[in-house]
Parts: C-alpha cells; structure tokens; sequence
C-alpha cells in the first residue's frame, strides 16, 4: 500500500514538473526576445555564397553576422528618438578613457564600435547592456548597407574610373593608360573641380542600397543579403532599413 501512495506521489512530482515547464519556457522565450525596433544594426562581413531559388536560379549571397548588439542609451532630440548601442567586446587597454567612463556610468562591459540608430517604438523601455538580434528584420525587407570599401592604393584612370585608353595601333606612343587632356586652353584657363583623373581608390565609406534580405538565421544570428556589400571578410558593416519607398 506505501508502495503505491509513493509511485502516485512521483506521478504528481512529474506532472507538476511538466506544468511549471510548459508555462516557463513561453516566458523565457519572450524574456529572451528584445521588443526594442530599431532603423538598423551593426554587423561584420563573413563573407559570400549563393542561394539557389525556387525557380532554379543561383542568387550571389552576402552572409552577415548581425549583432548581437547592447542597448546603450536612449536620445530624444527634436521630436526625434534613436538609440545609442554597442557592437563587439574590447580589451579596455585598447579604449579611450572617455568612452571607459561612459560605458562603465552605464554599467555596460568595454565595447569597441558605439552608433546611434532611429527607434522605431519610442515608448519602449531601455535596459542598459540589453541584447538587440536580427530578429528586427525579416526576409524579404529591403536594406542599405554601409561599410569601408576595400582600399586599393593609388590607382590610374582606368582602374578607377574605367577610362578606355588610347589606341595600341597607328603610331600611338607608349601611353595607352594615360588620362589624356584635363582642360581646356584659354578659357577657362584652370581644371574644373571633379574632373576624373588618377588618385587614391577605396578605403572609404561607401553604401550600396536597395539589397534585398533573402532569409535570418536567429540561432546564428545570421542575415543573408542578395548581392555584394562594400569591405573585406571580417569588415564591420552597417545594416539599414531602407530609407527609399
């Protein structure tokens, strides 16, 4: 008879276990899922693959890793909400004592890049050092990405602005890759600003818009992009929802 009140009793544990778990585990999810909207998030450049459609069309892919990032501080200004946050830890060493004080008045660990971005639900309360994911986008959004375009040096005409060259028959001289005539004679006496001429080429902020999101991995924290995105593999990148339509 004992034996049976203890087995009836390990049933009850078990059953009340399952309960406790079932209602838990709802709950955690949405305590682990920001409710913060943000305009756009920071990322790096892992690099490109293809993605084959439905139809049978290879499709060249970005993969990004997007965040995750930390909730710094909210900012109103002119009717205007956005908030600051944080991507990548950092050795403190490598920090500027002001950004230390900031991060450290905060409560926040020493984070390298700090960028402010629009808050799309500015009634939303703010938790310092809170995660931000992928999850603020979804497939099929249209996004601007900003990144450093890969430097290339100083390059001549044609690399950088795909000039022709002159002739390699009839007697041309050895200068096929030269820029030719930059102006005029008499008037206006002087380069007009702008003219294309050889110089230093890349390594410079550059944003590609209008680029299609193909498909979020949330375990990974992944985002896959149509088409190529300025930087090297390893480059930081900034995603934007479109600003266009």
């Amino acid at each position: 008879m004992s034996d049976d009140i203890e087995v009836k009793e390990q049933k009850d544990i078990d059953t009340a276990e399952q309960s406790t778990q079932s209602i838990e585990e709802p709950l955690l999810d949405k305590l682990n899922k920001s409710e913060i909207k943000l305009s756009g998030l920071i990322g790096t450049k892992v690099g490109m693959t293809q993605t084959i459609a439905d139809d049978g069309k290879v499709i060249p892919t970005t993969v990004i890793k997007l965040g995750p990032c930390l909730a710094l501080e909210k900012k109103v200004k002119k009717d205007k909400t956005s908030l600051k946050i944080g991507y990548q830890e950092a050795k403190p060493r490598l920090l500027t004592k002001s950004k230390l004080g900031y991060l450290s008045k905060l409560k926040v660990k020493p984070i390298k890049y700090v960028k402010e971005f629009d808050l799309l639900n500015p009634e939303v309360e703010i938790t310092p050092g809170e995660e931000i994911k992928a999850d603020i986008f979804k497939e099929g959004d249209i996004a601007d990405v900003t990144s450093k375009s890969k430097g290339r040096g100083f390059a001549g005409v044609i690399k950088r602005h795909n000039f022709a060259g002159l002739r390699h028959t009839h007697g041309t001289p050895q200068n096929q890759r030269s820029g030719g005539s930059i102006g005029a004679c008499a008037y206006p006496g002087r380069v007009w600003k702008g003219q294309k001429m050889a110089g230093r080429y890349g390594g410079k902020n550059s944003t590609i818009q209008g680029l299609k999101v193909l498909g979020i991995d949330l375990e990974d924290n992944l985002i896959l992009i149509k088409g190529s995105v300025p930087g090297s593999n390893g480059s930081v990148v900034y995603v934007n929802h479109t600003r266009k339509g």
